[in-house]
């Protein structure tokens, strides 16, 4: 039995599986985004409601308080030398949140002593722990809180309300900062709750808009972004395919015309065997019978000195003629490199070269393919012939070396020689149109020529050749 792969899952009828980076730009932003503004405006929303709900209930705490301490003032100055209130000021208190408005807003009121000591309230007479809002109201602070009556000394508002405003209110001495008492009363959270629900809601929906409005313009923005971005890479793609196109046949002419330059070169090969075979069995003959009858001439003109001269130089000029028509014939001719591997046919342009001119060449091969085309042989054949003719020629009885090794799909040659150096532009120049052939030969299958001057002296004859010059164009 196969069992199905949980990390491919499709979706209905064989769908293809949700995935980020098959969605558009526009359309990764809108999610990410809307995600984003979400919780920014809920983090925000909350925020500000919760500084609204703080802001309305210390203002409401402080227009109460500030109406407490104008009624109780006076009545609680005798704390500021005594530790009791006296029964006549407890009764004004009690006249006064029976009389006044402030015990229509008050539900309950307690005074403090120092000490945590309750003077006047449900609890007069009791001590409890002092509270932080108690310590920061002898401080001189109004403090404010919704409470949910959960303290010790607030047991009896309990079994009535569920909650209350909790407001601590200092009792200083009339004109003095000293503290002699804090007044605490509670309030109830009816009217306060809805004008904080209604601020609220105000405040939520003032984010909200803000949000969506933020989300709309930048959505609005970057979707036309992303439509010009798409418009561009549909161009792009097609300009690619165009170039593509484009290459690919560029690269087919360019593996035929080395195919050709190939053939051609193999072709030029043959047709200077055959004039190599024609200057030999033509010039070269007529002048080696020119030599045979100028013997007989001599013979005849024994006896006359200007005559002899004549004859002489003539016999001279003939067999200089004949050595350079002969030299000409073997430089023609290539010898047969089919049956020689890249090795071997370096040491037979090497060996060649020592015959004609004398001079001994070094040879330094490294790892080199058996298996060469022979229009690779044969141009590297050349070039290696070509350069040490021009060494033997502009560096006489200097080194001169030949290194050849390969580099990753390419054939190196060098020739090394420790003449006067010259740096070759590649430009056909007089005396240089060795060089240019050589350029030509090498460029011909897809490689590179060139002549530089040696660091110490001499030049440095480069060609780069590609080991399969087909394999090379495709």
């Amino acid at each position: 039995m196969a069992l199905s792969n949980p990390s491919r899952r499709t979706g209905p009828a064989g769908a293809q599986p949700w995935r980020w980076k098959a969605l558009t730009l526009a359309t990764r932003f809108n999610l990410a985004s809307l995600l984003v503004l979400l919780v920014s405006m809920l983090v925000t929303g909350w925020w500000v409601g919760e500084q609204i709900r703080q802001g309305v209930i210390h203002r409401t705490a402080a227009t109460a308080a500030l109406y407490v301490e104008n009624f109780l003032v006076t009545q609680l100055q005798e704390l500021g030398s005594a530790a009791w209130l006296s029964p006549v000021r407890k009764a004004a208190i009690e006249k006064l949140l029976a009389t006044t408005p402030l015990g229509r807003e008050i539900v309950s009121i307690k005074i403090w002593a120092p000490g945590g000591r309750v003077v006047y309230g449900e609890n007069a007479g009791q001590v409890f722990p002092v509270k932080e809002d108690l310590e920061r109201a002898w401080a001189g602070a109004v403090s404010s809180e919704i409470t949910n009556l959960s303290d010790q000394e607030n047991a009896s508002q309990r079994g009535r309300f569920h909650r209350l405003i909790e407001t601590y209110v200092p009792m200083r001495i009339e004109g003095s900062d000293r503290v002699i008492a804090v007044a605490e009363f509670y309030q109830t959270t009816g009217p306060l709750d809805a004008e904080i629900a209604q601020a609220q809601r105000r405040s939520w929906a003032a984010v909200g808009l803000t949000t969506l409005l933020t989300y709309l313009l930048l959505s609005g923005l970057v979707r036309r972004g992303s439509d010009t971005i798409r418009r561009q890479e549909g161009t792009l793609r097609e300009q690619v395919g165009a170039l593509e196109t484009l290459l690919a046949q560029n690269a087919q002419l360019h593996g035929r015309v080395s195919r050709a330059a190939a053939r051609t070169a193999a072709h030029s090969e043959r047709f200077l065997m055959r004039v190599s075979s024609d200057l030999h069995d033509g010039p070269a003959q007529d002048l080696s019978y020119a030599l045979l009858r100028l013997d007989s001439l001599t013979a005849h003109a024994a006896g006359q000195p200007a005559q002899e001269e004549a004859l002489r130089n003539v016999e001279q000029s003939l067999e200089s003629a004949l050595r350079e028509v002969r030299a000409i014939a073997t430089d023609l001719r290539l010898p047969d490199l089919l049956g020689l591997n890249l090795h071997e046919a370096l040491e037979r342009a090497l060996r060649d070269h020592r015959r004609r001119s004398g001079v001994e060449v070094t040879l330094h091969v490294g790892d080199l393919p058996t298996d060469l085309p022979l229009p690779v042989k044969i141009t590297a054949f050349r070039i290696v012939q070509e350069a040490l003719t021009n060494a033997a020629r502009h560096a006489p009885g200097g080194e001169t070396g030949v290194h050849a090794r390969q580099e990753g799909r390419w054939l190196l040659l060098q020739i090394r020689d420790r003449g006067p150096g010259f740096t070759w532009s590649g430009e056909a120049q007089e005396g240089h149109l060795g060089l240019v052939g050589m350029r030509e030969r090498a460029e011909s299958l897809g490689g590179t020529f060139t002549v530089t001057a040696r660091q110490g002296g001499g030049t440095c004859v480069e060609a780069h050749l590609p080991l399969h010059p087909e394999d090379h164009d495709a």
